[in-house]
């Protein structure tokens, strides 16, 4: 049998890919968190939180598994129809790469199946987007609610980005 090093570019890409996908399925659990966050923390807490009962419900949320985050939003909202599918695809798809990916696709790479991986792996993190923006649509009015604006979000992003250059030179 062939080895991995035959096909080390197009192992290589495989992998850039599929960690690509994983990342954006993380992405999308993280958006749960955050949905979880407004959704719930912060009514039942008001502005009247301790920094430690905050990093406490962070860690807890992402102890959970992606199936469970879903299960805890949908306890504490309505979900469209249209969000449920789309999030209960990506779960699927999630939890497949997480658990089956390699173990499934080795063989299909060594018959010359890379074009069929990588327009799985696209397909994924297609999903995975649409997933997301799906949530962020929902999520946009509590957002505006409570002050926030994409354009707000996406400048802090930029700071905590230019934070996070400074340290890794410092």
């Amino acid at each position: 049998m062939e080895t991995v090093e035959t096909y080390s570019n197009e192992f290589k890409e495989v992998c850039a890919f599929y960690g690509a996908a994983m990342h954006m399925a993380q992405v999308l659990e993280h958006g749960i968190v955050n949905a979880l966050f407004f959704l719930d923390f912060i009514p039942r807490k008001n502005s009247d939180w301790t920094d430690i009962e905050f990093e406490n419900f962070f860690d807890e949320q992402f102890t959970k598994t992606f199936g469970k985050l879903v299960h805890s939003l949908k306890k504490i909202t309505v979900v469209p129809e249209s969000f449920e599918t789309l999030i209960h695809k990506s779960n699927k798809r999630r939890n497949y790469l997480a658990h089956a990916f390699f173990r499934e696709n080795m063989g299909l790479l060594y018959a010359g199946g890379f074009d069929q991986i990588m327009t799985n792996l696209n397909e994924d993190l297609d999903l995975f987007r649409e997933t997301d923006a799906a949530l962020t649509s929902l999520l946009e009015p509590l957002w505006l609610k409570f002050g926030w604006t994409i354009q707000g979000i996406e400048e802090e992003a930029e700071k905590y980005k230019a934070e996070l250059g400074k340290s890794q030179t410092s």
